[in-house]
């Protein structure tokens, strides 16, 4: 009689081992073995002690966690090799584990930046909620995942406003779809996928902003904000120096006489920086106004302004700025940098040249404000037709 064949059992190349702690908390981590390397990663996950049904439910839902990183860590290791251990885990993490270490890089963002991200991440979450699918994986990210949260954004509720059933506004869709395109695009520099799939969906089929949502000074209008007291002094220099460049609050805060260079002709000045929001170089030359609105330092490595804290702050300067001078508009700081592009297109400038000098990665981004000053000519224009109409 032939002996019955052994069962060869196959050796899982990961496996969750316990430690216990301390407290009497079992602490539940992984132990990764493949072709002779051995990793161990905390799971950051624990389990109680079981002394009724509630701790017993609880262990249970912490040990499916704890499996369904395992199978995540094994699928990515058939994909990259246990020697780029570190792309594995990144290729594990989860959409919205992603998004709240998007939203908490602080440097160099502006309150308002970072609770854009915040409220993007939000409705990622409520979208993936509709699915079922809260664990998404970032790596999981594809064209159908994007046009669908588009999709969702078409209905999605507002969060703020009392009015039943009110839902947000195409400028709030259109500016999840830029801070999703950020947080994807900063995905890709940092490994974590290996491209943004938002940008394979047409322009057409995405939210496109608003014309009147870019509000601007007039280069009048400029002239009398240079002729008017401000509260804060540095403000004002600010804000002028983001007209006469385009440069956002961001930049500028974190400007520094190291950052401004000769051009090449050695007469002109220019900044030369990363901008924080796009993480690209940008070179920008200076005209006398700019150059006018800068505050001379010892130290080259010394900011130039001292701005106040929060974007808040600054704000309340600009209101009282406007009010003094009799502008009744609406202005932000980031208006200085509409207004830059505006005087560039109303002066001359083409499309392409405005577009480089704004860091705009496409010039369609641009286009926007050539429609607003095509349209300020029409309206000129017809101010003929209300002269001399009966």
């Amino acid at each position: 009689m032939a002996r019955p064949q052994k069962t060869i059992k196959v050796k899982e190349p990961i496996r969750i081992r316990e430690r216990k702690l301390a407290n009497g908390n079992i602490s539940l981590y992984l132990d990764i073995y493949v072709k002779g390397t051995r990793k161990v990663e905390s799971l950051n996950l624990y389990l109680v002690p079981e002394i009724d049904k509630d701790s017993r439910a609880r262990n249970a839902i912490t040990r499916q966690q704890a499996e369904k990183v395992k199978s995540d860590r094994i699928l990515a290791l058939q994909s990259h090799g246990i020697k780029q251990w570190d792309k594995v885990k990144k290729s594990c993490i989860s959409l919205v584990d992603f998004l709240k270490k998007y939203e908490t890089e602080s440097f160099g963002f502006t309150e308002s930046t970072l609770k854009g991200r915040r409220d993007m991440r939000k409705k990622i979450e409520e979208h993936l909620a509709d699915i079922c699918r809260p664990d998404f994986g970032l790596a999981e990210v594809d064209v159908e995942f994007c046009r669908g949260f588009l999709d969702f954004l078409q209905n999605a509720k507002h969060g703020v406003s009392k009015e039943k059933g009110k839902t947000i506004s195409n400028g709030c869709a259109h500016h999840h779809q830029a801070v999703l395109n950020g947080a994807l695009n900063k995905a890709v520099r940092e490994g974590y996928i290996k491209s943004n799939p938002l940008k394979s969906i047409p322009s057409k089929e995405k939210y496109q902003p608003t014309e009147s949502e870019r509000e601007y000074l007039t280069m009048d209008e400029v002239k009398i904000l240079i002729n008017t007291d401000c509260p804060h002094a540095e403000v004002k220099r600010a804000f002028l120096l983001s007209v006469f460049t385009g440069l956002r609050l961001s930049d500028i805060r974190t400007l520094t006489w190291a950052k401004i260079l000769n051009a090449p002709d050695g007469v002109t000045k220019l900044i030369r920086t990363k901008m924080q929001k796009t993480q690209k170089y940008i070179n920008l030359p200076l005209s006398v106004e700019a150059m006018s609105c800068l505050n001379k330092k010892d130290d080259p490595n010394e900011l130039i302004y001292t701005l106040p804290a929060g974007t808040s702050n600054i704000e309340r300067n600009i209101k009282k700025w406007l009010e003094a001078a009799g502008i009744e508009k609406h202005i932000t700081f980031h208006c200085a940098r509409h207004t830059f592009a505006t005087m560039m297109l109303t002066l001359g400038a083409d499309l392409f040249t405005t577009s480089k000098l704004m860091g705009h990665t496409n010039v369609q981004t641009t286009a926007i404000y050539a429609k607003i000053v095509d349209q300020k000519k029409v309206e000129t224009v017809n101010l003929v037709d209300s002269f001399f109409g009966k």
